[in-house]
């Protein structure tokens, strides 16, 4: 019975390559990429756990706030949307005058405190998704201080604003997202 090699199975294969140095390497790397593709799917399954997940580092948590803000949409006259905000700056209380001097506003600029919750609930009420609730949950489960600035823009862009639901990571670092609005 003659054998076709047209269709290798892949154990035929990684044989024939163990076979030569050159197919060693060959097999070698193709062993790394394929362990490292498993590793790397299972650690992006791993982002997208559990909403009340804590993070260890700012990168972990900045990364857990992008891949949950991914396709967010703040909707307003014109939509906007939703991404991470972030100052690697320690500061010692998130306040309207320190998210200024983070931005590097002059002290004296119009800034509005809002409703962390209310912000939140709004959001929720209009998303069958469920990725605001997601989003806040995360971002509750590793800030402190959370709070919603409303920064508006300046003549002639007065019914323009930036928004930011912001809190503190690690004690210490401003954190959360940033959005672009218009309101009338």
């Amino acid at each position: 019975m003659k054998i076709s090699h047209d269709h290798h199975s892949p154990v035929w294969l990684a044989n024939r390559l163990a076979r030569t140095s050159s197919g060693i390497s060959i097999l070698t790397l193709v062993v790394l990429i394929t362990a490292f593709s498993v590793t790397r799917c299972h650690a992006s399954a791993d982002d997208s756990g559990s909403s009340d997940e804590r993070a260890n580092t700012l990168p972990q948590f900045v990364g857990g706030i992008i891949t949950r803000s991914a396709e967010l949409t703040y909707i307003t006259e014109q939509d906007s949307e939703v991404f991470v905000f972030y100052r690697n700056t320690p500061v010692k209380e998130l306040t309207g005058a320190v998210l200024l001097s983070l931005l590097r506003r002059p002290p004296g600029s119009s800034i509005q405190q809002e409703s962390w919750s209310k912000f939140f609930q709004l959001r929720s009420i209009n998303d069958p998704t469920g990725r605001w609730t997601i989003l806040r949950q995360y971002l509750e489960a590793n800030l402190t201080n959370v709070v919603v600035f409303r920064l508006p823009r300046d003549d002639p862009y007065g019914a323009q604003y930036d928004l930011f639901a912001v809190g503190l990571f690690s004690g210490n670092i401003v954190v959360g997202v940033q959005m672009f609005g218009v309101g009338t």
